[in-house]
């Protein structure tokens, strides 16, 4: 698990709501795979866990922790992105 290449080649079509492909600053879907898949094998997550996001943006590192079984809490100033974040957290 130390290769961490390929971690931008994934995109969030059919995954979010169309709307929120507005945000200018999403995160790459296989960086954030990646890096829950890294933070299980180091033992720094585990199911039952919450995972805080403190830039949570369109919710975007949400979908794998709840595939995962950890609780996410995310924080976001623009209240058009929380209601997109809302919407795909409702699609998921």
């Amino acid at each position: 698990m130390n290769e961490w290449t390929g971690c931008y080649f994934d995109g969030w079509q059919g995954e979010i709501v169309p709307e929120a492909f507005s945000h200018p600053a999403k995160v790459s879907r296989a960086l954030i795979r990646r890096i829950y898949e890294h933070a299980f094998a180091e033992g720094w997550l585990y199911p039952g866990a919450t995972v805080i996001d403190p830039f949570g943006g369109i919710a975007g590192t949400a979908l794998d922790a709840m595939w995962n079984g950890c609780h996410w809490v995310g924080c976001e100033l623009e209240p058009r992105f929380v209601g997109l974040a809302q919407q795909n957290i409702d699609l998921w």
